[in-house]
């Protein structure tokens, strides 16, 4: 499936006559049949081609961290969050309850919503939290916690009976996935909430593939063209959707240090989902996790490495040939991106420019900043692997968290 579509020729065309399709009508159509001619942005031809194959549902003893790239002779290795056992959830949970205490307690609950693509992860996680913040707090105080698991995509007849054992208030959310609609009409918070997008969010985030073109003068975004046949094309067009738009307003500020006619990937689902959060949910607080670009580091992120902070980003622009900014595992038809931190942390900070900031962090230096001097040292694992920190100190993970 994904492999079909990775060869897809590139053409260069200023106007199309073909009917424009969504991801959601892709959806409700089951995509574009024989007969029929239609164009689609192509990341909503992605996120259609990703979506069946993103939820998972499987139990926890699944393997899911290994994932093939194109070359047969190249294997990444995308770290799992639930390798680092107990340590980081509750370094997570003293992050939650440090904020709540500072800024919202006693005057609100502590709404904590948990966006998921992995159900069994998402659970573990949250029986984790749950679990330790039911022993390190009164009665009282716990009571104030709901903690809401929402799906990137639908996800529903999940058994109520997977959260048994799971203490406090938690509800599985499973007519709806995360949408701006979603957050304008179904799920509505007044209280502040703290967002969570552990692990397997971003990277599934589907981008906008873009070019500044030195012909037209002008920015081109890149559509799959299907006609009569269910022959495939891969356009650029000088007319872009408006959610296109919007992204390459948010990602660019200066367009002088653009290369003309480079490929460039914008994260433009991404930017979606935070302007609706920004919209819907005003008082809001974000804790992300995932793993980011980090090839060829700026002068920014070299600065940064001298004065003691490992880098967590390869650029303030996304510049990788498109060949090596999307990847696809073949075995389970998936394209993930892997994301610049610092280009997000930026386009987060202009969203939410007179009301909240963020920042980024590798795992490691979160979890030394949290971890209490007891803990240190004292987690093994069975079977001779390594401790907790020490996958910690290695992961390739990385936190894009409000300040």
């Amino acid at each position: 499936m994904m492999k079909r579509f990775f060869l897809l020729r590139m053409q260069a065309r200023q106007k199309s006559d073909y009917p424009l399709r969504t991801f959601e009508q892709l959806v409700s159509t089951n995509g574009i049949r024989k007969g029929q001619t239609g164009r689609t942005p192509l990341r909503d031809y992605i996120e259609w081609q990703n979506f069946p194959n993103i939820m998972k549902r499987e139990n926890f003893f699944t393997q899911r961290k290994r994932m093939s790239l194109e070359s047969k002779e190249d294997t990444f290795i995308f770290d799992n969050i639930l390798d680092h056992g107990p340590t980081f959830s509750k370094c997570l949970a003293k992050w939650l309850l440090v904020n709540y205490k500072l800024n919202d307690y006693p005057y609100y609950d502590l709404n904590v919503v948990n966006i998921y693509t992995d159900l069994p992860q998402a659970i573990q996680l949250c029986r984790s939290l749950m679990t330790y913040l039911k022993s390190t707090l009164s009665e009282t105080m716990f009571q104030k916690i709901k903690y809401f698991m929402i799906p990137l995509y639908r996800c529903d007849n999940i058994p109520s009976k997977l959260l048994d054992g799971i203490p406090g208030s938690v509800t599985l959310v499973q007519d709806y996935p995360i949408s701006p609609t979603l957050l304008r009409k179904k799920f509505l918070i007044d209280d502040p909430v703290q967002i969570l997008m552990i692990n397997d969010v971003i990277k599934y985030t589907t981008h906008d593939l873009v070019r500044f073109s030195s012909d037209v003068n002008a920015w081109q975004q890149c559509f799959v063209e299907v006609n009569e046949k269910g022959q495939k094309n891969k356009v650029f067009d000088s007319e872009l959707d408006y959610s296109c738009k919007l992204a390459l307003e948010q990602t660019f500020d200066d367009q002088s240090s653009i290369l003309s006619d480079s490929d460039l990937y914008i994260p433009t689902k991404l930017i979606e989902i935070l302007m609706a959060i920004k919209n819907s949910i005003p008082e809001h607080r974000i804790f992300a996790v995932d793993t980011p670009q980090r090839s060829r580091p700026t002068i920014i992120a070299l600065l940064k490495s001298l004065l003691g902070s490992r880098s967590t980003g390869s650029s303030l622009m996304i510049e990788e040939p498109y060949s090596d900014s999307i990847s696809s595992d073949k075995r389970s038809g998936r394209a993930y991106f892997t994301t610049d931190f610092l280009l997000l942390q930026k386009i987060y900070n202009d969203i939410n420019i007179s009301s909240r900031s963020c920042e980024v962090e590798d795992i490691s230096d979160f979890v030394d900043k949290w971890i209490s001097p007891s803990e240190r040292g004292t987690h093994s694992l069975l079977g001779g692997e390594k401790s907790h920190l020490e996958a910690i100190k290695n992961s390739s993970l990385a936190i894009l968290h409000s300040t």
